[in-house]
């Protein structure tokens, strides 16, 4: 079974992949507001979404297969309301984790 581990900065080893990444803030984990839990459906919902990585305090990272994908991402999310700090940064991931195992 595969483990997550958590997205890396700088070089990729080879069982890594890069993807893009879209900070917002902490989402909580117990004791969901019924506007939090629509603005989790409304992000899982995006082109290219592939996971979310909290990184609290500082907030929770948004992961997407392409650039592309985490810019239209951002933007809707600005549209939709959703706090997006910072900017789009490139992290690298274990490759089973974007294949979806």
């Amino acid at each position: 079974m595969y483990k997550w581990r958590p997205p890396q900065y700088g070089e990729p080893t080879e069982n890594h992949v890069k993807v893009w990444a879209v900070k917002v803030g902490n989402l909580p984990i117990f004791f969901v507001r019924k506007k939090i839990k629509e603005a989790i459906k409304f992000i899982q919902k995006q082109d290219g979404f592939i996971a979310f990585y909290p990184m609290y305090p500082e907030g929770t990272l948004c992961l997407f297969k392409t650039e592309n994908d985490a810019k239209g991402a951002r933007n809707m999310m600005r549209f939709y309301g959703i706090e997006v700090y910072g900017e789009i940064i490139e992290v690298y991931v274990n490759k089973r984790c974007v294949d979806g195992e």
